[in-house]
């Protein structure tokens, strides 16, 4: 189940970097740029590195070659994924004509005696047919995907929901979906996935990384309802707690001891301290027995004043919150 969803948050990021990607083709499209090499970058029914052969080939995995039930929103979503590769692949095949086919047909075409006159004509036709096909192609692809972008809403909004590889990738992607959606979009999408607001919204993803030990990530968010919340104590303990936790992780301990102490400081104003200051215990005692091993006595003498003075807090009537 954790490999699925890790899969799903995948094809989710890989779908929206081949919506960009084809926003930028667009563009040159609209300019008279664009080339056959552009999209041979985009498309490639040979190239498992393709962005697009690569969507569909995960989608295909994720809906369809499966054995047990598939939803009907994501059979629906590996359909427009499908049907994008393959239009994708005629606007490809159409521009070569265009590119390579013509300029020779264009180069000797006057030339009677070497080229009958239905050939000539048939010529013509694959011209005419090709640069169509491509006038076509690439409003039915931006049709697509534009339709598919709220069929993707939809799926991640069903998907979201208590996950945390979810909340992580919304809160590290949140560039790229501004990107995708455009401010407005993106913003709506926001209040679906966190209807309580955006303040609700980050101290919920906090906790998340916070119990999936991603402790950076969630003291940056912290940080960011701080900004908003900027009294709130209780934020400031968590994101002193996290900052701490993180720096024990890198190895850093004097500056893990030095968030802590400061955090401990909060501690009044934090309603449930759960087991935050055990933790913060149990790992201080490690930190300690590691200076004495390493001959660190001012670490050592420095961790063991940090931790007289939580053991005091504890019996001062904190631990009544544990």
């Amino acid at each position: 189940m954790e490999k699925q969803r890790w899969l799903y948050i995948t094809l989710l990021k890989e779908f929206l970097l081949c919506w960009i990607q084809f926003k930028r083709l667009y563009g040159k499209y609209r300019r008279g740029e664009l080339r056959f090499s552009d999209v041979a970058s985009f498309v490639d029914d040979k190239d498992p590195y393709s962005p697009m052969y690569y969507l569909k080939e995960l989608s295909h995995r994720l809906f369809r070659d499966r054995n047990d039930k598939v939803p009907s929103e994501g059979m629906l979503l590996d359909l427009a994924i499908g049907s994008i590769f393959h239009e994708a692949m005629k606007l490809r095949e159409n521009l070569y004509q265009m590119e390579v086919y013509r300029p020779s047909f264009e180069s000797f075409r006057e030339d009677v005696s070497s080229l009958g006159n239905r050939l000539k004509e048939e010529f013509l036709r694959i011209g005419k047919r090709a640069e169509k096909g491509v006038k076509e192609g690439i409003q039915e692809i931006r049709r697509l995907f534009n339709n598919t972008l709220e069929q993707i809403r939809l799926f991640m909004i069903r998907i979201g929901k208590n996950n945390p590889l979810f909340i992580r990738f919304i809160v590290k992607e949140e560039k790229l979906l501004r990107q995708a959606y455009g401010r407005r979009a993106f913003e709506g999408l926001m209040a679906e996935l966190f209807p309580q607001g955006e303040t609700a919204q980050l101290k919920e993803s906090a906790f998340v990384f916070m119990e999936s030990m991603y402790f950076s990530e969630a003291s940056k968010l912290w940080e960011r309802y701080l900004r908003v919340n900027p009294e709130d104590q209780e934020a400031r303990f968590f994101n002193l707690y996290c900052q701490g936790y993180n720096a024990y992780l890198e190895n850093r301990f004097p500056q893990a001891l030095k968030m802590w102490e400061r955090a401990l400081e909060m501690i009044s104003g934090v309603k449930h301290l759960g087991g935050y200051l055990e933790r913060i215990m149990e790992i201080s005692h490690k930190i300690t027995r590691e200076a004495f091993e390493h001959g660190k006595s001012k670490e050592a003498q420095k961790a063991r004043l940090f931790l007289e003075k939580l053991s005091l807090k504890l019996r001062g009537g904190q631990d009544a919150h544990l």
